[in-house]
């Protein structure tokens, strides 16, 4: 009676074990990004930390400071519609050395524009200036959309 108990506990056991195993191969193929819109403003050093441990992600890389608030906003309604959320690095922030080039700060990437990362390289971006303001939404909508699609999903 007891093998046949330690038999059905063994069996149990497997079972458990291979539904926890198959639960976390399976994750691994969904998005690498993942949130609520969100957009979360780094300084300087901490945007350099990330980009060299993680460096995956929407970053958006910001410069003109009249226009800044629009294009968050138009960024962030993107990123909630796609569930993701991202990073950005301002060169208005006081911590921003202007001697220096984004490129010291991990960010490869030209201003006012939103890029996608994948373990520190930058594979796409989109500039906010290219498109007027009624058309900039959908265009990050687009953009995110096909991000998401093309480096985050297998």
């Amino acid at each position: 009676m007891n093998r046949k108990y330690g038999l059905i506990s063994l069996i149990a056991g497997l079972v458990l074990v291979l539904g926890v195993g198959a639960v976390f191969v399976f994750s691994q193929g969904s998005s690498e990004v993942k949130g609520n819109g969100e957009v979360e403003e780094m300084s300087p050093q901490a945007m350099k930390k990330f980009m060299k441990e993680n460096g995956t992600g929407f970053i958006i890389y910001s410069f003109d400071e009249e226009n800044r608030d629009t294009y968050l906003y138009s960024v962030k309604k993107a990123m909630e519609s796609n569930d993701v959320e991202g990073k950005e690095i301002n060169s208005n922030d006081p911590r921003y050395d202007q001697s220096k080039s984004q490129s010291d700060y991990g960010v490869h990437q030209d201003t006012d524009t939103l890029a996608v990362y994948r373990d520190g390289e930058m594979k796409k971006q989109i500039s906010f200036d290219e498109y007027e303001p009624s058309q900039l939404e959908d265009e990050l909508d687009h953009f995110i959309q096909m991000s998401k699609e093309t480096y985050f999903e297998n």
